[in-house]
Parts: structure tokens; sequence; C-alpha cells
């Protein structure tokens, strides 16, 4: 179905989409259209099983369907998705630097209780989207969605233990092997007085570690003049 005429029957037809909890998601890719049908809403929020459609952008054909067993979107007072919430309901970003979209689709919550999201890298060659199981499990195993770094090619995740304890990890993706972790930082501030951070580096196949204590009214002063330099 033509993706203009389908959304000319689902403006006609309000009540009838209201009813069926369909959605368009605006600005949440570059090249695709997405519209998601959940399984529940209420006034301020849907959640549970969903299918979500994308049409190419371009073309306005359906280019795939995927699915969510545990979706999940806030609504604002007009019953239309709250900005915030989009950005957390699907991401779209090159994951693996091969110069195609890729999307990733919320899922329910990881083990950190942070948003979880099943990754799916896209094959220009077959013309849909597979569901990666490393880059997946990696969102699972951290707090919420990575980061990607395309001029240096590295995904970045984040690991939160409360206040005051963080690791930041990088890894390539390197070809026919997958996943290849090269840094990790360690940032422990449960002390009142000091603050520890532990740098690991892979570097010609063998790892490295520098330890650093900071005074902790030192370490949050420099970590400020830094973000102000950056801004």
């Amino acid at each position: 179905m033509n993706y203009n005429k389908f959304l000319m029957t689902s403006v006609l037809l309000g009540g009838l989409c209201s009813a069926q909890n369909i959605f368009e998601l605006m600005n949440v890719s570059k090249n695709f259209n997405v519209i998601v049908t959940i399984e529940a809403c209420n006034e301020n929020k849907c959640n549970g099983k969903a299918t979500v459609d994308l049409y190419d952008k371009n073309t306005s054909n359906k280019y795939q369907t995927l699915f969510s067993d545990n979706f999940y979107l806030d609504l604002n007072e007009n019953r239309k998705p709250v900005f915030d919430s989009l950005k957390n309901s699907v991401v779209s970003d090159d994951f693996n630097f091969d110069g195609t979209e890729d999307i990733a689709i919320r899922n329910g919550n990881s083990n950190h209780e942070s948003p979880f999201y099943e990754v799916y890298l896209n094959d220009s060659s077959k013309k849909q989207f597979a569901l990666n199981d490393e880059l997946t499990n990696l969102v699972r195993s951290n707090s919420g969605m990575f980061k990607t770094d395309p001029e240096r090619k590295r995904i970045i995740a984040y690991q939160k233990n409360g206040c005051c304890w963080n690791l930041t990890s990088e890894y390539l993706l390197v070809p026919e092997r997958g996943l290849l972790k090269v840094l990790e930082f360690e940032e422990d501030t449960r002390d009142p007085k000091k603050v520890k951070t532990v740098k690991r580096e892979f570097i010609d196949y063998k790892w490295f570690a520098k330890t650093t204590i900071y005074p902790r009214e030192r370490y949050f002063k420099e970590e400020i003049n830094e973000n102000t330099e950056r801004n």
C-alpha cells in the first residue's frame, strides 16, 4: 500500500486508528517513516506488544515490519507521542559504520532496569534489517543504549551502579569477528574524600591499566573546567 494513502486512510478513520493505537513516529529515522501499532494504551502511555512498520521515504513503499514484545511510548495531553519518549522508542544510527542506517527497537528494560533495545543491522544487498545478537546483548548487559563515535568508528557502552560508580567501555566492530573491547574507564566516587579512576587499554594484543587517585574537590573542579571548554 502507498504510504501517503495509508496515512490518509488513518486520518479519515481517526476513531478506528485511535482504537487500534496506531502512531506515526516523526523524525526518528532519516530514511524511513515509522508507523507503530501498539497493543495497549491509556491517556498517558502505550506499552505491550507492537508492530513497527518501516516505509521508505523515497518510494513510500513498505520496507519491512519489525516486532517488539514490550514497546513503550509516553503520550501528551493530545495523545501524541512525547518527543523524549520518541527518542527512547526507536533509535536510528549507523551502528556498524558501513554507511547505511540501522535501527534499534525498544523492547522492555535491560538487566539494569534501563531501556532495552533489540538492534537490527541493515543489509542493503538483501534490503532488510537483521537482528544482531551481539549488539543486542551489549545493550542488555549495560545501562541503556550504547553510543557511536563515527570518527573513531567505536561503539561506546555505559554501566552505572547507584550514584557513584560508572564504567565506560569502547569497542571496535571487527569484520567477521564481531565486537572487540579496546578501552575501559572506571570512575569510583564512593569515597567522600577522593575519587579513583582506572583506565584500561588494549594495545598490541595486551591490556594496560593505569589507576589514579584524585582529591575529590580537585577532580570535580577539573571535570567542570573540561566540560566548560567543550561547550
